[in-house]
């Protein structure tokens, strides 16, 4: 699947959101840098077709209806949207998101969820004091267990602190998997990956765009295939006279066993 965005707004004037283009397909991460605490949910909802942008336009390929879409995009841990409320332990959230999969929900089910995901220690902690990328990874994977869902939308990671380094790697094994992926995070955290992911030893760097300047484009980095050079064969041996003739051994036809 594919989810276009194209020039998207949203308030009056583009004063919330300004105009914004960005793409997201299944098997690989797309990185959008947005600002301020009310874009990052309000690009999620738009991109999930959760709210008509005042200008511009979203299409998917292939074509759902309204509820389709939104049913197979999951936007994950959005500010006043998604996020969990701050008092709630761990295991409760799980236990909800377990019941929303239509998945067994028993305090078995949980802690077994917990230790599957590497987070049983954090069952009893408050969301709130969860690591931020234990966080994001528990909160991700939950939504992924829905069956409908194909595209998640990670909104503004980067706002619980944590190295961004740390919590992409994240998105990369969604991605893997098959889900289309979109990182909703502040400018800073996407200049960090970008550079970071540009090294040579370090994986492709994902796609990204800057909304603030919607119509800059950004060249892809062409790497060279790397290019061995034939080995020298060695020089043949004059003879003197015509080398002796091997026979060529009989060749026993193998029995048929299929």
């Amino acid at each position: 699947m594919r989810i276009d965005l194209v020039d998207v707004t949203a308030g009056e004037g583009s004063d919330a959101l300004p105009p914004t283009t960005v793409g997201f397909e299944s098997g690989s991460v797309t990185l959008v840098a947005t600002e301020t605490a009310q874009r990052p949910t309000l690009l999620a909802l738009i991109a999930s077709g959760r709210m008509v942008p005042e200008h511009g336009s979203v299409t998917r390929e292939p074509e759902l209806s309204g509820d389709e879409l939104r049913a197979s995009v999951a936007v994950v841990d959005a500010p006043d949207i998604s996020e969990p409320s701050s008092g709630l332990r761990l295991d409760g959230i799980v236990q909800e998101e377990l019941m929303f999969a239509d998945m067994h929900s028993s305090a078995k089910a949980v802690l077994e969820t917990l230790e599957t995901l590497g987070a049983r220690e954090f069952a009893r902690t408050p969301i709130e004091h969860v690591p931020a990328t234990v966080r994001l990874h528990v909160l991700a994977e939950l939504a992924a267990m829905r069956d409908s869902v194909e595209a998640l939308v990670l909104t503004s990671p980067d706002r619980h602190g944590g190295d961004p380094l740390e919590w992409y790697p994240i998105a990369e094994g969604l991605a893997e998997r098959g889900y289309a992926v979109l990182v909703i995070a502040g400018a800073a955290s996407v200049a960090l990956l970008d550079a970071a992911l540009a090294e040579p030893e370090a994986p492709a760097a994902p796609k990204h765009v800057l909304p603030e300047t919607p119509t800059q484009e950004v060249a892809e980095e062409v790497i060279e295939p790397l290019v061995l050079e034939e080995p020298e064969r060695a020089e043949e041996p004059e003879f003197a006279e015509d080398p002796d003739v091997v026979e060529a051994p009989e060749v026993v036809e193998e029995e048929d066993t299929k």
